[in-house]
């Protein structure tokens, strides 16, 4: 590969996942590109014709307020039984009616959020840029507590039973109580010199809590005190820059009863003993966007928007779809009816085959690039775009 083409590689695969101005001018001058004419953004591929063996509908769209211009920010809704909830960049909370679209009740939140919504039966979870986690009541908007953490918040805080856990952006994980906000435990990592400046959601199982760290390490801590279970890394970053040995593991992860299964950048796809942190197997991926899987299937974006197909026993590579590249694709989800769909950053949805990975139905849900991986409900597809539109849209 020459120098330009990793070059212009290197800078769109970092574009697209930070807003980081050092990072950029790491590229320049660690790579030894010189002009801006060398890293030229890869243009998307075109929509091509396929054949239609799926119709996706949209039931409603509605307006909840625009998203953040940062593109480390994917705002993300929470969907319950009820209601969709969502988060504006300028503050404003909507709960909107799951089946219908209708508003339920709107807040102004009086900050600018970084992440998206996380929840429970009860409450939601808000974190901001300036570090401060809000609780807030589900019934009526109505703010429950407000913590400050150390400082900025880009990813949602995730609820464990009592507790809700929430990360920043300076290597800390915090458990709070759930009815006031008090700190339990507090865990800290180093973080490198140089990252993608994204963070995966924390994921509770049982006993424990899940992170995937800026340095491509996967901990398990433990749920009553935040004491490390184990460390594993998911692959080693190699390579002469700082930017070569970029790994974050920034994709959130998957769990199912038996499996973790994590992608990192620059790095491995992999599923992971839960009990030692042992990889069982790995295959070398690329990804910040991440993964699903379901029963006999792994599905996963990788940084050049080629979808992959993975034998969930063993890794081996069942099919790629690259048809989509460069589009910015979300994370995969693997439907219930048995498809995969991925969102763009034209506010398409694209409906893959999970057998095959061809492409058999599509529908522009929204206006703008979609920020949140898809989420399945009761056989309805959710999502939220940059541009503050939400959509329901059933397969």
């Amino acid at each position: 590969m020459s120098r330009a083409t990793a070059c212009t590689r290197t800078f769109h695969n970092l574009v697209r996942t930070t807003a980081c101005a050092g990072v950029l001018a790491v590229v320049f001058f660690a790579t030894g590109c010189s002009t801006a004419k060398t890293v030229e953004k890869p243009k998307p591929d075109s929509l091509r014709a396929f054949t239609v063996l799926s119709e996706p509908a949209i039931v409603w769209t509605v307006n909840v307020g625009n998203g953040s211009k940062r593109s480390v920010v994917r705002f993300t809704p929470y969907v319950t039984d009820e209601s969709v909830f969502t988060v504006s960049a300028n503050g404003r909370l909507t709960a909107t009616a799951r089946q219908s679209g209708n508003t339920v009740w709107e807040r102004d939140i009086d900050t600018k959020p970084t992440a998206g919504v996380g929840g429970d039966d009860k409450y939601l979870y808000l974190g901001t840029g300036d570090g401060k986690t809000f609780a807030i009541s589900q019934a009526d908007g109505n703010v429950v507590w407000t913590t400050n953490v150390s400082s900025e918040i880009i990813s949602p805080p995730t609820a464990g039973l009592d507790y809700v856990v929430v990360r920043s952006i300076d290597g800390r994980v915090y458990a709070l109580d759930k009815e006031s906000g008090a700190r339990r435990w507090i865990y800290t990592y180093n973080v490198p010199a140089l990252s993608l400046h994204g963070n995966g959601r924390p994921v509770v199982v049982p006993d424990g809590v899940l992170i995937g760290l800026d340095n491509g390490r996967l901990a398990a801590l433990r749920a009553t005190d935040g004491r490390v279970f184990w460390e594993s890394r998911l692959s080693d970053g190699s390579g002469r820059s700082e930017i070569d040995r970029l790994n974050d593991l920034d994709a959130d992860l998957t769990v199912d009863d038996n499996n973790i299964y994590a992608v990192n950048y620059q790095g491995a796809v992999a599923q992971i003993d839960p009990a030692s942190g042992t990889r069982r197997w790995s295959v070398p991926m690329s990804s910040a966007a991440g993964l699903d899987v379901k029963d006999t299937t792994v599905v996963v974006t990788d940084e050049f928007d080629t979808v992959w197909g993975l034998n969930a026993a063993d890794g081996q590579v069942l099919w790629k779809q690259e048809n989509l590249s460069n589009r910015e694709l979300t994370a995969p989800v693997l439907t219930d009816s048995g498809n995969v769909v991925v969102g763009d950053f034209q506010g398409y949805l694209h409906v893959l085959s999970a057998a095959t990975g061809e492409v058999i139905g599509r529908v522009k849900a929204v206006s703008g690039q979609i920020t949140n991986k898809p989420i399945e409900f009761d056989g309805t597809l959710y999502v939220l775009s940059r541009s503050g539109k939400v959509a329901a849209v059933r397969l």
